[in-house]
């Protein structure tokens, strides 16, 4: 398995989302009011829901015991279509949304497809088809964002919705065919609720974890439609998802960090050398994103989206909340790859989610949108150094001086960014990034040789720059 390749395939597959999404966006901001983003915004809050709360065997845990099964070439049909059937089991909950009003009870049958798109791509990660899940991502993405265009001229949400349906439908008929022909032999769910439940016992504080987490991650957007209304939620949803697009470049690789550790810990390899080589990767991509990521949104959004130009301060923090701390985020991988206990990130979830809540609701009335940043910015800095102090306490990340450098670089860049930077700076900036890899040598020769061991062929190059880094 080669995590590099398989998160260049979700890398394809987030990139082709974000520049079709970008093109949605665009005509979409100049054709309606915020009003309309607000109730794509409300869809989309409701994705979140789902994934979060309707998941009952979080993602996580079917990928990695799948990725463990392939690894040593155990994987029995019986098992893939018993995780299969974990979509039925959130029918009942999803059906609530039928006492609901208007466009909101349209969504039943989309929630139940994407939750099921979502247990197929985690089983399809963990035998290593990235190829076959970039290419569901693509069908269905170019419906969502590009065929929507039609309901979105039309200005109907109802229509709107129709299409995101039939989108899901292609996408799932697609993840099942592909599936099918991985195991030889047609599959369909199948019913064990014994075997859910012991996944679901085991994983249980990850799942309410999940759960939870809908209220820190969320909480801020609830807040401002509770407090401001549709309009400041669609400013507000729409600065989000633009600072989003950054982090979802880099934690792209998420999905890839985890089958392939699941995959080489099944296999026997040591734990510490695959969590140390992936950071240090993950904090180098992150260093370039960010750098890059702060100019082109201060210079692009008056250009692109003058009518949300007045967010540009709460989008350039946001951008800084969602980025800089992925590096420190993703190790929580490797916790759930290495089998570590997971009840301490309920803990987390639970204060991170009250402190987004307390923190909305005390200044975003003071400091309208900015308050929300603000909350998310709060809650980042508490998540970030739990993960990290729980991470070295299980042995999952062992940091020594060279991690450390890189630790306090971070936060550094986004005070920096922030505050300081002017844009023609940029460059040097990345320079003095590169130059501080390879004084405090940072990434040693056996671990670049390992990162350009697992490099495609059309990618050879970056092995001069990999080396020249390295000591």
């Amino acid at each position: 398995m080669n995590p590099i390749k398989n998160w260049l395939f979700s890398l394809s597959s987030t990139t082709f989302n974000v520049v079709i999404a970008l093109v949605f966006f665009l005509i979409t901001a100049r054709i309606t009011s915020p009003a309309f983003f607000g109730k794509v915004a409300i869809i989309q809050l409701l994705e979140v829901i789902s994934s979060s709360v309707l998941y009952f065997v979080p993602g996580q845990i079917v990928m990695r015991e799948v990725a463990y099964l392939h690894a040593r070439k155990e994987v029995d049909k019986k098992v893939v279509e018993k995780f299969l059937s974990i979509p039925f089991l959130a029918l009942p909950f999803l059906l609530t949304l039928l006492l609901f009003p208007n466009y909101v009870r349209l969504a039943v049958p989309y929630l139940f497809l994407y939750v099921a798109s979502n247990v197929e791509s985690q089983e399809m990660m963990g035998m290593d088809m990235f190829k076959e899940t970039t290419i569901s991502g693509y069908a269905f993405l170019t419906i969502r964002w590009g065929i929507s265009l039609i309901a979105v001229l039309e200005k109907n949400i109802y229509l709107f919705l129709a299409i995101w349906i039939a989108g899901s439908v292609i996408s799932n008929a697609y993840n099942l065919a592909a599936i099918s022909r991985k195991m030889k032999s047609l599959i369909k769910p199948s019913f064990d609720f014994s075997f859910l439940f012991r996944h679901f016992k085991e994983s249980l504080s990850l799942y309410l974890s999940n759960s939870t987490s809908f209220l820190s991650s969320q909480g801020d957007r609830v807040t401002t439609s509770y407090l401001l209304g549709s309009y400041y939620l669609g400013l507000y949803q729409f600065s989000a998802l633009v600072a989003g697009v950054p982090y979802m470049f880099i934690s792209s690789i998420s999905g890839s960090l985890l089958s392939a550790s699941s995959f080489y810990k099944a296999l026997g390899k040591e734990e510490v050398v695959i969590s140390s080589i992936s950071f240090k990767f993950i904090a180098l991509l992150t260093f370039v994103v960010a750098i890059a990521s702060f100019p082109l949104a201060k210079f692009l959004i008056p250009i692109l989206f003058p009518e949300y130009v007045k967010s540009v301060n709460v989008l350039t923090l946001l951008i800084l909340v969602m980025t800089l701390p992925t590096p420190v985020g993703l190790l929580t991988n490797f916790i759930i790859a290495f089998k570590r206990s997971l009840r301490p990130f309920l803990y987390l979830t639970l204060i991170t989610a009250s402190t987004v809540l307390l923190t909305s609701f005390l200044l975003i009335p003071r400091l309208g949108i900015m308050g929300g940043a603000i909350s998310q910015l709060i809650s980042s800095l508490i998540s970030s150094s739990f993960i990290l102090y729980y991470a070295t306490s299980t042995k999952v990340f062992l940091p020594t001086l060279k991690e450390f450098v890189v630790l306090l670089m971070l936060p550094s860049l986004g005070l920096f960014e922030y505050f300081a930077d002017p844009l023609w700076l940029d460059v040097i900036v990345l320079l003095i990034v590169l130059t501080l890899f390879k004084v405090f040598r940072v990434i040693s020769r056996d671990e670049a040789r390992i990162m350009n061991s697992f490099l495609p062929k059309w990618l050879k190059f970056l092995e001069y720059v990999v080396v020249k880094i390295s000591s």
